[in-house]
């Protein structure tokens, strides 16, 4: 009877080891491992460099593994203190081809200057992922399709300049969520409906600070 009672006693504890052995919990992921760095960055810019059909005037030359510190990459301006890109400016460059979706990566983004090129597709809608955004600058170039919705999800922009594309579509009401947003220009495309924070659509009535310029 006690050799029945001790095997009793020793399958409690096996199966109770074995029960909390299993429930342990698993160890918490890093939190940065999913932190956006630096060589996220660099993939998204080469991505963007991808996406370019064509470069008349070499301006994305020195976009390569020659010149590892992507800080002197033309165009691109990056953070003093940990390397981010915080501004990409290539107005007037000729370059031709799609904006890359990766551009979304580039979370540290301030500026997004491309006006005066030849870009066409339509407006990717990872553009909404860059929270630090303060200018957008794709006029003059030949975008088409609608404004994405998750435009309104930039929410430091203070200036959005879409003119003079081939952009269709209703402009989306989110615009009028951005709280921080002083001048809107959305003239020469082919955008319909209500400018955001006013009852009329066409006349552009100003709205709080907000420099509007019409839709054509």
């Amino acid at each position: 009877m006690a050799r029945l009672l001790l095997g009793v006693s020793l399958l409690a504890m096996a199966l109770g080891l074995g029960c909390c052995a299993s429930i342990a919990p698993a160890p918490e992921p890093s939190d940065s491992a999913s932190e956006p760095s630096v060589s996220d960055d660099v993939r998204a810019l080469l991505a963007f460099k991808r996406a370019i059909d064509d470069d008349p005037r070499a301006e994305l030359s020195n976009w390569n593994t020659s010149e590892p510190d992507h800080c002197w990459w033309s165009g691109v301006w990056c953070s003093l203190s940990d390397g981010r890109v915080v501004a990409l400016e290539l107005s007037n460059s000729s370059l031709s081809g799609f904006l890359a979706p990766e551009i979304g990566s580039l979370t540290s983004l301030q500026k997004l200057i491309l006006d005066h090129n030849a870009f066409t597709g339509s407006i990717p809608r990872e553009i909404g992922k860059l929270k630090n955004l303060t200018v957008l600058n794709l006029s003059t170039n030949q975008l088409e399709g609608p404004i994405p919705s998750e435009a309104g999800d930039m929410q430091n922009i203070t200036t959005i300049d879409l003119h003079a594309n081939r952009l269709s579509g209703a402009i989306p009401p989110e615009l009028g969520k951005l709280a921080n947003l002083k001048e809107l220009r959305l003239s020469n495309n082919s955008l319909t409906g209500t400018i955001p924070g006013s009852n009329d659509s066409i006349r552009c009535p100003p709205r709080k600070k907000i420099r509007l310029v019409c839709v054509s």
